[in-house]
C-alpha cells in the first residue's frame, strides 16, 4: 500500500461518534498459531502444548488447541490499528481474557466507540475510547479490552 492509499484509509477524529462500529473476520488456524509461535522468540517448554497439539490439549481440559493469549492480543491490537488509521496513535490498551479461543474459530472481530471526549484544545489529537471484544462462532466472547487513541483532527 501506497501512503496516499494509507491516508485514504485514515479515521479523523471530526469523523467519530460515540456509537460507531467496526468489524473484521478472522479465523486462526493451526498453522498461523505455527507461524506465530514460530516468530515471537517463544522458545520455551510451553511453545508447543496446549497450543498445537490436541492430546496436551485435552489433557488440560480443552477441547482443542488454544491459541496463545499473545496472539489474541495481536489481534485486538490489530482491528484498533486497522480503525484508527496510520496516523493514529494509541494510548492505552487493556485486554481480558475470559476463555480461551480455539483454533479455527471464526472469530468477529469488533470495535465500538464507547466516548470521543472533546478535553484537547483544537490542533491537538483527539482521543477515543473503543471497547474491543472477539466474539467466536459460538457466541462467547472469549477476549474483551479498552483502547484509548489519539486521532490526528482535520487541517
Amino acid at each position: 500500500m501506497n501512503a496516499a492509499d494509507a491516508l485514504a484509509k485514515q479515521r479523523y477524529y471530526e469523523d467519530v461518534s460515540i456509537g460507531d462500529e467496526y468489524e473484521e473476520f478472522q479465523q486462526p488456524t493451526p498453522e498461523h498459531v505455527a507461524t506465530f509461535l514460530n516468530n515471537d522468540g517463544n522458545r520455551g517448554p510451553d511453545r508447543m502444548g496446549r497450543f498445537t497439539d490436541a492430546s496436551v490439549a485435552r489433557s488440560e481440559g480443552l477441547s482443542r488447541p488454544i491459541i496463545p493469549g499473545t496472539m489474541s492480543t495481536a489481534i485486538i491490537t490489530r482491528i484498533v490499528t486497522d480503525w484508527m488509521g496510520p496516523l493514529g496513535r494509541i494510548v492505552n490498551l487493556e485486554v481480558s481474557f475470559r476463555r480461551p479461543v480455539m483454533h479455527n474459530d471464526r472469530l468477529r472481530c469488533h470495535a465500538m466507540v464507547t466516548d470521543a471526549g472533546n478535553d484537547t484544545p483544537d490542533g491537538e489529537p483527539g482521543l477515543v475510547t473503543l471497547d474491543v471484544t472477539l466474539e467466536n462462532d459460538r457466541g462467547e466472547k472469549p477476549v474483551q479490552g479498552t483502547a484509548t487513541v489519539e486521532l490526528p483532527r482535520r487541517g
